[in-house]
C-alpha cells in the first residue's frame, strides 16, 4: 500500500511538471495617471457646497449621511496631499459640514491657490443587487453603494471639469459587512482616478512543459528574472519552433514584470512568428491596452 501511495505521489509531482498544468506569474502594472495638475507647484482649495435638504431628510439621516460625507472628503484630502508637488487646504467642517457658497474666484484669490475642489453631491445606502434561489428558497443579495460629485475649478472660476466617483461593496439588508464610510471613502477616491497613479495585477499563464521552460517558470515565480532571461533567451533561436514560441512568450511576461512593456510586446509577437500562441495573443491584446 506504501508503495502505491509512493507511486501516485510522483506521478502527481511529475505531472505538475510535465503534463501541462498551468502555472502562473503574478505581474503589477503601475499605470501613471491620466491627467495633470498645474505643471509646477499645485496648491488646491477644498470646499464643501453640499446642503441636505431637511425637509427630505431626517435629521438623524442627515447626520450619518454628513459623517459619511466627510470620510470622503477626507479620504479626497488625504490623497491630494500624497502626489508631488501637490498642497491642499480644506475648509470643510468636519462638525458642521456646513456649505461654503463664496464665488470660486475670490476663494481662489483669498487663499492664493490654483484650483479649487467642491464637494457638490453625495448619496449613500444599501441597493438591492441580486435574488436567486437557493434550497428552494429565494435569497437577497445587498450592496453598500455611494456616489460622489465634485467640480475641479481653475482659480479663474471660469474653467471647470465636473468629476464623479462611485464605489459598491456587498452587505447584507442592515448594512453588515462593510462600513458605510468606508464606501463613501472609496467612491470619493474614484472621482479622483484619472490623477491618480495607480496598479492592476494580472495572473500571466506561463508555459512549463519541458525541463528548461518548468526552470524558468520556478525562476519567475522567485522574481530571479535575470536567470529566467539566461535560460530562455537561448532557446529562442533554437531549431524547435514551439520550444522557441513558448519560451518568447515567457520573456515576455519577464519584460511586463519588469515594467518594459514595449519589449514584452515585441517579445509576444516574436512568440506568434516563431508558432501561433494563445496565451502571446491573448498578451498582445492586454499589452497594447497598457
Amino acid at each position: 500500500m506504501k508503495l502505491i501511495k509512493l507511486i501516485y505521489i510522483f506521478f502527481v509531482v511529475a505531472c505538475l511538471t510535465s503534463c501541462g498544468v498551468t502555472q502562473y506569474a503574478t505581474v503589477p502594472v503601475d499605470y501613471a495617471p491620466k491627467l495633470a495638475f498645474h505643471p509646477d507647484t499645485t496648491h488646491i482649495l477644498l470646499v464643501n457646497r453640499l446642503a441636505f435638504d431637511s425637509t427630505k431628510i431626517s435629521k438623524r439621516r442627515i447626520a450619518i449621511l454628513k459623517a459619511a460625507a466627510y470620510s470622503a472628503v477626507s479620504g479626497i484630502e488625504k490623497q491630494l496631499r500624497q502626489l508631488p508637488g501637490v498642497k491642499v487646504t480644506s475648509l470643510v467642517d468636519s462638525v458642521t459640514f456646513a456649505a461654503n457658497t463664496d464665488s470660486i474666484k475670490l476663494l481662489a484669490a483669498n487663499y492664493k491657490t490654483n484650483y479649487v475642489l467642491t464637494f457638490n453631491t453625495f448619496n449613500a445606502g444599501i441597493v438591492l443587487d441580486n435574488v436567486e434561489y437557493e434550497n428552494n428558497a429565494q435569497v437577497a443579495y445587498y450592496n453598500m453603494k455611494a456616489k460622489v460629485g465634485l467640480t475641479l475649478y481653475e482659480n479663474n472660476g471660469i474653467y471647470f471639469k465636473k468629476l464623479t466617483g462611485t464605489a459598491e461593496e456587498p452587505t447584507d439588508s442592515r448594512g453588515n459587512g462593510v462600513s458605510l464610510f468606508t464606501t463613501a471613502h472609496d467612491a470619493g477616491l474614484d472621482a479622483l482616478k484619472d490623477y491618480l497613479p495607480y496598479t492592476i495585477t494580472n495572473n500571466r499563464p506561463l508555459n512549463s512543459q519541458g525541463a528548461a521552460l518548468q526552470q524558468s517558470v520556478a525562476q519567475i515565480q522567485k522574481g530571479r528574472f535575470d536567470l529566467a532571461f539566461k535560460i530562455l533567451n537561448p532557446l529562442i533561436d533554437g531549431p524547435d519552433p514551439k520550444l522557441a514560441s513558448r519560451a518568447a512568450y515567457n520573456l515576455a511576461v519577464v519584460y511586463e514584470a519588469q515594467g518594459d512593456i514595449d519589449e514584452a510586446l515585441e517579445l509576444a509577437k516574436l512568440s506568434n512568428q516563431k508558432q501561433a500562441n494563445d496565451y502571446a495573443t491573448v498578451l498582445i491584446a492586454a499589452l497594447i491596452k497598457e
